[in-house]
């Protein structure tokens, strides 16, 4: 490691202590990006510096004007954060409550939908009926987008599995 710590300086310095967009795009980001689509089997993977950033940015990218964001009532604080900086609205359903995901689908039919949930929730350990959150969004034609930061790792063979439903 430390071999590995000392060429990674000399070659790229201390670090950039910023973003990409001000401080610039390194291989190492872009290799780095290219070995998480290939460890998840997805076509591309974006690294942010931050979970808080990670959603932030995706959740802007994929809220609309017009689009509503269902969230759990106990999802992370950047998630929240994320919907409040959107042009979207955002709809509430009770901790992982299929039937109150369903009533709210119900009420905002018509809308595009986007469900966003942690997979594992931090604070409470948690893990999120994906099962029937792709049944409800499938039945309901709304996206669905997993934070899964705190189950990475976590859930091993169980986790790579629950991923697998959402494809």
């Amino acid at each position: 490691m430390k071999e590995a710590a000392i060429k990674a300086i000399e070659k790229y310095g201390t670090g950039c202590a910023g973003s990409r967009f001000l401080n610039g795009n390194l291989e190492i980001h872009e290799e780095l990006e290219e070995k998480l689509a290939r460890f998840f089997r997805k076509e591309a993977a974006l690294v942010y510096a931050t979970g808080y950033q990670t959603n932030l940015g995706a959740i802007a990218a994929l809220v609309d004007r017009n689009d509503i964001a269902i969230i759990d009532k106990d999802d992370h604080a950047s998630i929240l954060d994320g919907c409040r900086l959107s042009f979207g609205k955002d709809q509430k359903f009770r901790h992982n409550d299929m039937d109150d995901l369903e009533r709210v689908l119900e009420a905002t039919k018509g809308k595009c939908q986007l469900i966003i949930v942690d997979g594992v929730y931090g604070m409470e350990g948690d893990i999120a009926d994906l099962p029937g959150i792709v049944r409800l969004a499938k039945t309901f034609g709304a996206r669905i987008m997993v934070d899964d930061a705190h189950g990475i790792g976590v859930l091993e063979k169980e986790g790579a599995e629950r991923r697998s439903t959402l494809v």
